[in-house]
């Protein structure tokens, strides 16, 4: 149950983070480079934030730090909505949703290392792979909610509603939300000189996914879904209103990969951490190869995400494995430090995702979407390269870290 609670202040901060990424993208001022400037500076500054969180994490308290997280949130969030009323500044926007970012770190970083308080080597996949449903699956709900909130007010008003169920659901949880580790001052140390090295040769795979997002994130002031020309997909679109079925699309592939967090965090606790690693690091090629191809064919965007799901479910193996690694070998005095890496990373490759989507939409007006397949294709077979590389001077040395409680493996 304790492990369970844990879940709950990233379920009800990540339905805020789903629901303003759709809608900062729709409302932010500017052109096409200026929004990708407004959307890149919330993971930019998160990535920023997860160094202060995890050292407070460690040395003031799990639940100290995230509710402080979550204050201090709730009143930027507030504050955007005003700016998008009031103002037509890029720069003012950037800002806040920047400090958005920056305080969700505190959440992230914060919930994160109570599941690893909570679990074990025996069950941490499990345990993070839980970590991950929720906070993937709640970041879809989030983005449906974003869309539905615009579809309806077609404004700051959707903004201003997503501001507001913050700002209520803090204090709903925080009554009931449990210290998993007491404070320990003077323990706090960087997470550079904390950092697993088994870490080291996986970062470039994490920031490959993570800047996937920050593509995806950018999709909705792009892409148009219309009823017509559609296939199978028509009818849906029909009922539901085209910013509806790109909600739905959206929140479809993150439960895909939600529910494959849990299916891959329990196999990588029976067979392997780094075996469920490669599993998931060749799904995730296939998966981009296939899905431009299918664009390529002139498919339509529902039809070549539906063709990618199988490879889709392959690839959510990834983030479990690596969170799993991680916490197996992070100290326990800097555990908060170390789990704060999750949201380093989430950051850096979300805003550069973000920038490069703002980029290629610019200078591919007619072929948005195709550009944005071809750049995450770009982009993983250059980290997954990368991670090889970089894997190997760790086996030269004599490999990193092994697995506990699994049979050794080199990376």
């Amino acid at each position: 149950m304790r492990l369970a609670a844990s879940y709950v202040p990233i379920f009800v901060a990540r339905i805020g983070s789903g629901a303003s990424a759709f809608l900062v993208v729709k409302l932010a001022s500017g052109g096409a480079v200026e929004a990708g400037f407004v959307l890149a500076a919330y993971p930019f500054l998160e990535a920023r934030g997860a160094f202060v969180a995890g050292r407070w994490s460690d040395t003031l308290g799990r639940k100290t730090t995230l509710i402080v997280g979550y204050v201090v949130r709730s009143i930027a969030m507030l504050a955007l909505a005003w700016a998008f009323y009031t103002h037509e500044a890029p720069w003012l926007e950037a800002f806040l949703n920047g400090v958005i970012g920056f305080t969700t770190a505190f959440i992230l970083t914060s919930s994160l290392a109570m599941a690893t308080d909570l679990t074990e080597v025996r069950n941490r996949g499990l345990g993070m792979g839980g970590f991950e449903f929720i906070n993937l699956g709640s970041y879809g709900v989030g983005y449906l909610l974003g869309s539905a909130l615009y579809s309806v007010f077609q404004g700051p008003s959707a903004y201003l509603a997503v501001a507001l169920f913050t700002t209520v659901a803090t204090p709903i949880f925080a009554k009931y939300i449990q210290e998993t580790r007491p404070a320990a001052p003077g323990e706090g140390r960087l997470l550079l000189s904390v950092l697993p090295p088994s870490a080291v040769a996986l970062l470039p795979v994490w920031f490959a996914l993570t800047t996937i997002i920050g593509l995806a994130m950018y999709s909705p002031r792009i892409l148009r879904i219309e009823g017509g020309g559609l296939g199978v997909a028509e009818h849906i679109v029909q009922m539901l209103g085209g910013y509806l079925a790109i909600g739905l699309l959206f929140i479809s592939a993150l439960a895909l990969l939600g529910l494959g967090a849990i299916f891959f965090g329990r196999l990588a606790d029976k067979w392997g951490r780094v075996k469920t690693f490669r599993l998931g690091l060749i799904g995730g090629l296939l998966a981009l190869v296939t899905l431009n191809i299918a664009l390529r064919l002139n498919l339509g965007v529902v039809e070549a995400v539906a063709i990618t799901a199988p490879l889709l479910f392959l690839a959510s193996a990834i983030g479990p494995s690596i969170l799993a690694m991680i916490g197996d070998e992070a100290d326990i005095r800097y555990r908060g430090t170390v789990m704060g890496i999750y949201s380093v990373m989430l950051g850096l490759g979300i805003g550069f995702g973000s920038l490069l989507a703002g980029f290629v939409a610019a200078a591919f007006p007619q072929y948005e979407i195709n550009g944005l397949a071809a750049a995450a294709l770009g982009v993983y077979a250059t980290m997954a390269a990368l991670h090889l590389v970089v894997a190997n001077l760790f086996a030269g040395k004599g490999g990193l870290a092994l697995e506990k409680g699994v049979a050794p493996e080199k990376l």
